[in-house]
């Protein structure tokens, strides 16, 4: 259904979407790919200062000076890291060292391996279009609407 509210996603749910809904965090979407659910939370357009200020605890000396970035357009961004679960479904293996839990993200991949990942997903679920976040993307989602260090 086509939106008319700058806030929300023009369309929702997305032809891709198997399931969708809203909760207390917000809308979101699913795919599912042999019964494992990939859910996306739907970033609203909005402003946030990217970069932490000089005197926040555990800041990096090698972190730039703070800047406010503004999205006027939202995005759809994964709810989780990509778990061992959800890469094997998609590549038929497990890269991983700690592959005691399916649940733990995937790890020892680099950014190759990342974005073949992302095309053969994108292969397996028309429309999906789904790619690697910004570094601002990322902060905004993960910032959560807050201007603490951890959500």
């Amino acid at each position: 259904m086509k939106s008319n509210n700058p806030l929300l996603p023009e369309y929702f749910p997305e032809t891709w979407a198997a399931g969708y809904g809203q909760d207390d965090y917000g809308l979101w979407q699913s795919v599912y790919l042999d019964a494992i659910e990939l859910r996306f939370r739907w970033m609203p357009p909005g402003s946030f200062m990217m970069g932490s200020p000089y005197d926040e605890p555990e800041r990096d000396s090698s972190e730039g000076s703070q800047h406010e970035v503004t999205f006027k357009e939202g995005f759809w961004l994964a709810e989780t890291a990509c778990t061992q679960e959800l890469w094997q479904a998609v590549m038929k293996n497990n890269p991983s060292e700690f592959s005691d839990d399916s649940q733990n993200p995937v790890e020892q991949v680099n950014r190759g391996n990342v974005l073949n990942f992302i095309d053969t997903l994108n292969s397996h679920i028309p429309n999906l279009e789904t790619r690697l976040p910004s570094e601002a993307e990322w902060e905004y989602g993960c910032r959560a609407g807050t201007a603490t260090p951890f959500w």
